[in-house]
């Protein structure tokens, strides 16, 4: 059972952390995920890939993926804590991504977010993790605001959404910049948002009359290697497609990863390797 609490709201509220130890390995691509598979469609069947290396492939995440439910197997063991921040242009579906990642829920209407955060326990690779998950508001207005969620983090995810290129160009214009400022060698994942929208007419005719195109799965791959990303990951949380592989990857990359200003290891190695469709590892 999950009580949601939101951090920092203008109400000065104490802080708070809603928990979820089911609907964090729940599987959102049952009747939902059906849709997404219509030939219109042109998402990649998985979430995430491997940042390709050429050390050849070793990807071998498919069959140690998060358990369903509770810690099988592994009630003696102390979960890891690890802190994961999200953040990336406003209005462009975090906190979209994370109602269906924690509550199963998509939000039919848009209001900004202060900060909000949720607590999920999950199991990957055997693995108990007690991921915290931070929203963010992504707005200029809260940029001040918004360093107070950096310190202890783990893994940053900086998320795009394709029918807005801008929110692609602002990685590197804007948000890498944040990231490192605030927390020196973190990891990051990118993470493409609202994927389904890639074959919208209504969403390709208006970025049409703007000379531009909703954002490819190449050109967010790009981003994510020029920026040393750990992961690259395609999503719809409309659909409820890639939701939970993002998060699973998030948790999996947040394992070995030191916090925010920590020395042990670095951003830029690659470990293995994948195509395009699953998740992308360095």
């Amino acid at each position: 059972m999950m009580r949601s609490g939101a951090l920092l709201r203008t109400n000065n509220r104490l802080p708070c952390c809603s928990r979820s130890r089911h609907a964090a390995t729940r599987d959102l691509t049952g009747p939902t995920g059906a849709r997404a598979s219509r030939p219109r469609q042109t998402m990649p069947a998985l979430c995430g890939l491997p940042l390709p290396s050429s050390s050849g492939h070793n990807d071998n995440r498919a069959a140690g993926g998060s358990a369903r439910g509770t810690y099988a197997g592994s009630a003696h063991t102390r979960p890891l804590a690890r802190k994961v921040v999200v953040v990336g242009d406003g209005a462009c579906g975090k906190t979209s991504l994370l109602n269906v990642y924690v509550k199963g829920e998509f939000p039919e209407g848009y209001e900004p977010t202060v900060f909000e955060n949720h607590c999920v326990d999950l199991v990957v690779d055997g693995r108990p993790v007690e991921l915290a998950l931070w929203d963010t508001a992504g707005q200029e207005d809260f940029d001040r605001l918004r360093s107070l969620s950096y310190p202890d983090t783990n893994l940053v995810l900086v998320c795009f959404s394709v029918d807005q290129p801008s929110s692609l160009e602002n990685i590197e214009a804007k948000w890498i910049d944040e990231i490192r400022h605030y927390c020196p060698g973190v990891k990051i994942a990118v993470v493409a948002l609202k994927c389904d929208l890639r074959a919208d007419v209504v969403v390709q005719d208006k970025l049409a009359q703007q000379m531009m195109r909703p954002v490819e799965f190449e050109q967010g791959l790009d981003v994510a290697k020029r920026i040393g990303a750990s992961r690259y990951c395609e999503t719809s949380a409309k659909l409820g497609r890639g939701v939970r592989e993002a998060f699973e990857e998030a948790a999996r990359v947040s394992i070995d990863a030191p916090r925010a200003g920590e020395t042990r290891g670095s951003q830029g190695g690659r470990e293995s390797s994948g195509g395009k469709g699953g998740c992308v590892v360095s």
